[in-house]
């Protein structure tokens, strides 16, 4: 237990959280390949993270204006 770090610890909390496709995900990872919490966090923002931040997306969606020839 002496042995347990802080990042082991945020590591297995996260992936305890982890349900449904977040969880398939995780699960089908290549072995080896999540080594500490930087590779976990950055592996997981690339996949689920969108590209744009929420409020930038929605913005754009409030302000849609369809076209004088779009139907």
């Amino acid at each position: 237990i002496l042995d347990v770090t802080h990042e082991d610890v945020s590591v297995h909390l996260f992936l305890e959280t982890l349900q449904g496709p977040a969880a398939e995900w995780f699960q089908h990872l290549p072995a080896g390949s999540i080594t500490s919490w930087a590779t976990l966090q950055t592996a997981f923002e690339d996949r689920y993270k969108p590209s744009e931040d929420a409020f930038t997306l929605l913005s754009k969606i409030t302000h849609l204006k369809k076209e004088v020839n779009e139907t």
